[in-house]
């Protein structure tokens, strides 16, 4: 598995028969009030001094909008990639964002937070208001946006971004339970292995070229209307089905960023048929992968006001393991320092809190094997890159993981 080049690739070793060991599904975190400052400070820096300060980079955003799905939302990834794209515009219009949608154009919001028609707003503070104030703007245009044909398809979703800008970051938000040739999920069924179907989808010329672009999915898993909700090991499965599409069409990094807002009513009519979701015959096979940015806070083995509601699924999934299954809780953390391992501590206050958590919401305790911290010893991905640390690869590399061992 490469750790430098691409945020996850699922290697063979990752795949042993229908088994799939998922990838991290972090919600990246919303950018802290002294980045923004940072980023703020630094372009009226750039304006007093008359350096050139770098432009951001394209930023699409992506929607399936069906009516399978919640009303579609920027989730936190999705904000927060919205967020640093505006704060890092200096000129007019470097802001910009394109929106696509399925079945429908592209659609250009220009989110550059501006004093005047002409001028940028350079005052920190000013800044991060106006584009607070395009956020909410955006959320409300996303959220009545509809597909505009029948069924679910986040292929073309994919191939309609990537087509604007040569290279770029792509953020999708979408459940991801595809209804659409060549990748029908009722054809499917969910005891596919990712790697195989990307690889035969490549082969076959069927995928979008994504070279140059960063990709971020969104609410994987997430269904609304007739669409059952897929078990959270089909979810892993799915995430694990996409990055692995995702890496085959060749994008230079691929990151699952986890759920998406609370489910709301979607306005979105079109038909979009029902996938069959079944309990999976062997639960407690593949590892599940919690990510700790949605439990803990920074530097905390404290859980989250949200942990409950997103381990509740953990505890339904153990509580249908067969007898003999034991699970094991592993925590890890960001790697902070090159060459020095640490955070043992703290990843093993993190599985301790799953491990209780899980046990108060009903799982037995004989049901667990090992509670264990492995610091920064197994990343997801290198998040010190060149020897800099980056915010947003510590991300994947804090969370705990559920194992299973007989």
């Amino acid at each position: 598995m490469s750790t430098t080049s691409r945020t996850r690739t699922l290697a063979p070793a990752d795949l042993v028969g229908s088994s799939v060991v998922p990838p991290a599904g972090p919600r990246r975190r919303r950018l802290a009030r002294g980045v923004a400052l940072a980023v703020t400070g630094a372009v009226a820096l750039g304006a007093l001094t008359g350096c050139a300060l770098e432009a951001p980079g394209t930023l699409v955003v992506g929607v399936t909008a069906t009516s399978a799905e919640p009303r579609p939302a920027l989730a936190a990834a999705a904000a927060d990639a919205v967020e640093a794209h505006a704060l890092g515009a200096h000129e007019p219009g470097e802001g910009a964002i394109d929106v696509v949608t399925q079945g429908g154009g592209a659609t250009t919001v220009d989110l550059t937070p501006m004093l005047t028609a002409d001028r940028v707003q350079q005052v920190p503070d000013k800044r991060e208001q106006a584009v607070a104030a395009s956020l909410d703007e955006l959320g409300s245009t996303i959220g009545a946006l509809q597909a505009g044909g029948e069924g679910l398809d986040l292929l073309s979703v994919l191939a309609s971004a990537a087509a604007l800008h040569d290279t770029g970051s792509i953020v999708v938000v979408s459940s991801g339970v595809q209804t659409a040739d060549p990748l029908d999920l009722r054809q499917l069924g969910w005891s596919f292995d990712p790697a195989a179907v990307a690889s035969t989808l490549a082969d076959q010329g069927a995928l979008p070229d994504l070279s140059g672009h960063d990709v971020t999915f969104v609410g994987l898993g997430g269904t609304a209307g007739t669409q059952p909700a897929p078990s959270i090991s089909s979810t892993s499965r799915l995430s694990a089905l996409w990055l692995a599409v995702c890496d085959a069409a060749g994008a230079e990094s691929c990151t699952d960023g986890g759920a998406g807002q609370a489910a709301e009513a979607t306005t979105a009519s079109l038909p979009v048929p029902v996938v069959p979701v079944s309990s999976d015959a062997t639960p407690c096979t593949a590892p599940l992968v919690l990510s700790t940015a949605v439990l803990f806070g920074g530097d905390s083995a404290v859980l989250g006001s949200s942990a409950a509601s997103a381990l509740q699924g953990v505890a339904d999934e153990l509580g249908r393991c067969p007898s003999g299954v034991a699970a094991n809780v592993v925590g890890h953390a960001a790697d902070t320092t090159a060459g020095v391992l640490d955070g043992e501590q703290l990843s093993l206050a993190r599985a301790t809190a799953v491990h209780d958590e899980l046990v108060r919401l009903g799982v037995p305790a004989a049901a667990f094997g090992d509670v264990v911290g492995r610091g920064d010893a197994e990343p997801v991905v290198d998040d010190l890159p060149g020897g800099v640390f980056d915010e947003q690869l510590a991300a994947q590399n804090r969370r705990v993981e559920i194992t299973f061992t007989s």
